[in-house]
């Protein structure tokens, strides 16, 4: 397993600590695993989608206020548990022969807690454009064309529909006037 995959694994952990603003660098760590790990064009698509999938939102969600959802109490255990079943996942994957299928999957784990964890509009939306990553992740390590264009597939859905409900439900930032305008 590569040391791109491994980051890859712990920056999803910091999507379901942090939200969106891991979302870029899982992207980046994503596309380098995939270009590292991968063969050479369902690798460099991945890489591009991977990349995609972490800038688009970022750029999108800066035309608009931050989401004001009350996050609540919340106990501390579920990415701890997280944490604990993806060291476990790659403690298993380290025993068989495709290592770098866990990696994938342990990002996939995180973006579900994620979305299980949090009830902000676009901490979940990171956590199912997480689960996308996971899922092209694994496929372009182990190879898979149908699950790659599956997780293509849904990520693409995902982004899509988590702006247009960012665009419902989240005011837009106000803009400021120049110094030649006046106000009515």
């Amino acid at each position: 397993m590569t040391l791109a995959a491994v980051l890859a694994a712990l920056l999803a952990l910091g999507v379901v600590a942090r939200g969106m603003g891991f979302l870029l660098a899982l992207g980046l760590v994503g596309a380098v695993a995939m270009l590292v790990s991968g063969q050479p064009p369902l690798s460099q698509v991945g890489a591009v989608l991977a990349v995609v999938l972490g800038v688009a939102p970022g750029l999108f969600l800066s035309r608009y206020q931050a989401d004001s959802t009350p996050e609540g109490r919340q106990a501390a255990l579920p990415p701890f548990l997280a944490l604990a079943l993806m060291v476990l996942l790659l403690l298993a994957g380290s025993r068989v022969q495709a290592g770098q299928f866990p990696a994938g999957l342990c990002v996939g784990v995180a973006g579900l807690v994620s979305v299980a964890c949090r009830r902000g509009m676009v901490w979940q939306w990171a956590g199912l454009l997480t689960c996308a990553q996971g899922v092209l992740l694994s496929a372009v390590m182990a190879g898979r064309v149908m699950a790659f264009g599956a997780g293509a597939l849904g990520g693409l859905v995902m982004l899509v529909l988590g702006a247009l409900c960012a665009h419902r439900l989240l005011p837009r930032r106000a803009r400021s006037l120049s110094g030649g305008e006046k106000t009515q």
